[in-house]
């Protein structure tokens, strides 16, 4: 058993190490607790990473949320809608940007595969995010430690949401290929921990959806106008991931 302590309160969490694993999980489970699910090759020191980003949602969890491993994979689009409609998430892009603690080799999820991040420090004047088979976030030498956390926050969230909707739109493509009444766009926003909902007839994924396989967020989006375990052979396999993983990409 492992502890991490934030302000007044500790976290405690057990490590599962599977070894053909490419992506992390945090589950919450009644009888375990926190559990931290990662690939072979992991440390504590990364794992203690990941609890300190997510550690607010961790606690809200604990202190009587619906865990994560609970939470439906089969997105019934009547359900999404009434949940989505209980909170009212925000819209403003810059508060998307979670306040955690990014090191270096830090891994990040994007369309179901895992990539590091490298923090390079330099004379510039302005952060700025790169990808080439990795993260690379370029930031000015006078950086603080809470400045370079929440800058980088914030260039991941810009960065993800600038690919939503390229990404998306790629993936009804695929979509309408095996539905004819398939829409013609779809949306992006800000939607907390949902999936997806419809919203004026449109359909509007989270941004952060970018983070499955696109074959998931493909599910995703057949979810909200058909029955997508019919229309995918597949379907058990696409919306795996949703029970095995969060949308707290950082």
């Amino acid at each position: 058993m492992y502890t991490y302590q934030t302000g007044n309160q500790t976290i405690d969490y057990k490590i599962e190490v599977v070894p053909n694993r490419t992506d992390i999980t945090v589950q919450i489970c009644d009888k375990e607790g926190v559990k931290v699910i990662i690939p072979r090759g992991l440390n504590e020191n990364n794992v203690r990473s990941i609890i300190a980003r997510k550690a607010t949602w961790i606690l809200k969890q604990l202190n009587g949320s619906q865990p994560a491993e609970e939470k439906p994979a089969a997105l019934k689009k009547e359900a999404v809608k009434k949940e989505t409609a209980k909170k009212e998430a925000p819209k403003a892009a810059a508060s998307a940007a979670k306040t955690g603690s990014f090191e270096e080799g830090d891994k990040f999820p994007y369309l179901g595969r895992q990539y590091r991040l490298n923090i390079v420090r330099g004379d510039v004047a302005k952060a700025e995010m790169t990808f080439r088979a990795k993260f690379i976030a370029t930031v000015p030498e006078s950086w603080n430690e809470q400045q370079t956390n929440e800058g980088i926050g914030q260039l991941l969230t810009e960065w993800y949401q600038g690919r939503a909707g390229e990404k998306f739109q790629e993936a009804l493509k695929s979509v309408k290929k095996a539905a004819d009444n398939a829409p013609e766009s779809v949306k992006w926003d800000e939607l907390g921990e949902e999936y997806a909902t419809t919203q004026d007839n449109t359909i509007v994924l989270n941004w952060r959806l970018l983070t499955a396989p696109l074959a998931t967020i493909e599910y995703v989006i057949a979810s909200q106008f058909t029955n997508a375990d019919e229309l995918f052979e597949d379907a058990a396999e696409r919306k795996q991931w949703l029970s095995d993983n969060t949308l707290n990409a950082f």
